[in-house]
């Protein structure tokens, strides 16, 4: 095997755009020379960054390897051991902040302060686990209501090893949020970021390394889905974050060998704005939840039902929130837009493709409505009116910079249509009457109802967040489940009175059966 250094390009400092060229990883180190590449592109430039190595299935089965036999002297440490190392990752990464925000900017085209948000989201995080992680996986001794004979307990054991595969439009947040809680939790990981945008998982993996993680108890492979399917095949327990149909087909793989999974996918996320709602941060709230990373967050705002005696007002007032949004690039690091180019060149297609759709089906594209013309993949900000359940930008996920609004009679009405989707992740009821916010937001079917507000709820580490339906299973994010989804429990129960026999062995007799019978009766048996 050679070793290989993969060096790219992440930052341009100045207005004149010295590059400064950053190690993020040795991911060349067990990889052959001759390795097939793929390339990163910036897409506010269409500038090629960084070529990558594709990751064979043999060289993803070698990591694993690596990282099985690592892994038990990771758990050793115990959990105050492994926070210890977290703790000294979160000052490595305040400390690196800019160069984490250039290698998210320049991979991901969105605003520096998105980036920013992104690396304050991990040093919470990483304070909450490492405050909680003694407690979440402490033993746990529980009371037994029927054999007192006996004493239970419930201990969590980590899996082993956890392939986390990340998506594209959070590189640092959605790549961190899996991979520290598994790692928290005393697993090794093997990520497989987004081809799209893979070089901020490897600047994470280069700061854990900094901060003490062993070399092998974290490691990164990049590549394309052959990559991922390997990683599929290879882990103990797989994290996956992203569409619908890969989710499905990750799903699939891992049935072959009865890998448990974690699927966090797509959102349709409504938005009900009630007729007594504070119209000003209602409106502001559409505009950060449908345009926040041009609207390609998983719980974007993705349907707004407006009830009728405010609709006019409330669309009037958002077409023009949106004519003052600042769409373009910062390659100067100024903080002086609002809205970045569109990631994936793929997604870009998608936009368009609904926004056509819904045009040729009548709905009326009130500002907005098509791509900028020029270099990047910018599409405009965009409101719809008109619309109509048939259409797909009210069936499917857009995942880009379109907010639909729609006139509902009442709340009913509006609760009934949000409810009418295939997907079920978050949603947002705004009301002064907050009272009956929160008794409409019982009656939502989503994993997560925020009420006056929007996106906060995968920021808020205490709560779990997860979706239903298509949007998800076997996934919860917050609270204590954060870590203990990447964990085995295991029940212990303990003979207390070291007796010759119990009861109902052997052998049967008809006084064992009388016996059992009386405090079946005793117990259970209504008047």
């Amino acid at each position: 095997m050679i070793g290989m250094r993969v060096w790219y390009n992440v930052m341009r400092l100045n207005a004149k755009a010295r590059i400064v060229r950053v190690e993020a990883s040795k991911v060349g180190k067990h990889m052959e020379q001759t390795n097939p590449t793929f390339e990163v592109t910036n897409p506010a430039t269409c500038e090629i960054i960084a070529r990558l190595p594709i990751h064979s299935t043999d060289e993803v089965r070698a990591a694993v390897q690596r990282a099985r036999a690592a892994q038990p002297a990771w758990e050793a440490l115990g959990s105050e051991g492994r926070a210890r190392i977290m703790r000294k990752l979160r000052r490595v990464a305040v400390a690196h902040k800019e160069q984490m925000i250039a290698t998210i900017v320049a991979e991901s085209g969105k605003p520096r302060i998105e980036a920013l948000t992104e690396i304050l989201y991990l040093a919470d995080v990483l304070t909450y686990y490492c405050a909680n992680v003694k407690k979440f996986l402490a033993d746990e001794n529980v009371a037994v209501h029927l054999v007192k004979t006996k004493r239970a307990l419930v201990t969590y054991h980590p899996f082993g090893v956890v392939g986390v595969i990340s998506p594209w439009n959070f590189p640092l947040l959605l790549s961190a949020s899996d991979t520290v809680a598994a790692l928290m939790a005393g697993n090794a990981v093997v990520l497989k970021p987004s081809e799209v945008t893979p070089l901020t998982a490897l600047l994470l993996r280069a700061m854990a390394k900094r901060a003490g993680v062993p070399e092998d108890v974290f490691q990164v492979v990049t590549g394309l889905g052959d990559t991922g399917a390997a990683l599929v095949d290879e882990a103990n327990l797989i994290a996956f974050t992203g569409s619908v149909p890969t989710g499905k087909k990750v799903a699939e793989r891992a049935a072959r060998t009865l890998t448990p999974v974690l699927l966090e996918l797509g959102g349709k996320d409504p938005m009900i704005v009630l007729q007594d709602a504070d119209l000003d941060r209602a409106v502001a709230g559409a505009l950060y939840g449908g345009m926040m990373n041009a609207g390609q967050v998983c719980i974007s705002v993705e349907r707004v039902y407006v009830e009728a005696p405010i609709y006019d007002q409330f669309v009037q007032r958002l077409v023009d929130g949106v004519g003052k949004l600042r769409v373009g690039a910062d390659p100067d690091g100024r903080d002086n837009i609002d809205m970045g180019p569109l990631t994936f060149a793929r997604q870009l297609q998608i936009v368009e493709q609904q926004v056509a759709d819904a045009r040729a089906k009548g709905a009326t594209v009130m500002t907005g409505g098509h791509r900028r013309e020029g270099v990047g993949l910018f599409y405009e900000p965009t409101i719809l009116t008109d619309v109509t359940d048939d259409m797909l930008l009210m069936q499917e996920e857009t995942f880009g910079p379109l907010l639909p609004v729609i006139k509902v009679a009442d709340a009913d009405e509006a609760i009934r249509r949000a409810n009418d989707s295939r997907f079920g992740l978050s949603s947002s009821i705004w009301s002064r009457d907050k009272k009956r916010a929160e008794q409409l937001a019982r009656r939502i079917e989503a994993g997560s109802t925020v009420i006056n507000d929007v996106i906060i709820n995968y920021i808020v580490p205490e709560v779990p967040f997860g979706g239903i339906k298509e949007s998800g299973i076997g996934y919860r994010h917050g609270g204590r489940d954060s870590l203990r989804r990447f964990t085995r429990p295991q029940s212990i129960l303990i003979d207390r009175l070291n007796l010759k026999s119990e009861v109902t062995w052997f052998p049967y007799t008809p006084r064992v059966s009388r016996l059992l019978k009386t405090v079946m009766n005793l117990l259970y048996k209504r008047k």
